[in-house]
């Protein structure tokens, strides 16, 4: 994310452009599907462009108990699809980097 809150994307060629979430999506929304036992806790669906959290795993129970620390969670699961999403290729200590810093910047406007 630059300065004017833009993400940064990656081009195909591994190049990276400044650009805002594209403006023919825009952010995702999102939706439950209860998946109790299994591992994931969020995954993107790109055709539909939805953020599905699965409202069965043991750390969204328990998130839910308190409205501010759910809201927190969810915030957190945005910013690991959203930088997973727009940052491919990219190596794996810049995409926590990447996530840090959208999670810093969405959870101060949580208030």
């Amino acid at each position: 994310m630059d300065d004017n809150g833009r993400v940064a994307r990656s081009n195909t060629d591994g190049s990276r452009s400044r650009s805002g979430i594209g403006p023919s999506k825009g952010l995702p929304g999102y939706t439950y599907l209860r998946a109790p036992g299994e591992l994931w806790r969020s995954r993107y669906d790109g055709k539909n462009n939805l953020i599905v959290i699965n409202n069965g795993h043991a750390d969204y129970l328990f998130a839910s108990q308190k409205r501010a620390r759910k809201l927190k969670y969810i915030c957190r699961l945005f910013a690991k699809e959203l930088v997973l999403n727009n940052f491919r290729g990219f190596d794996s200590n810049e995409l926590l980097e990447r996530m840090i810093e959208l999670s810093m910047y969405t959870e101060e406007h949580l208030r």
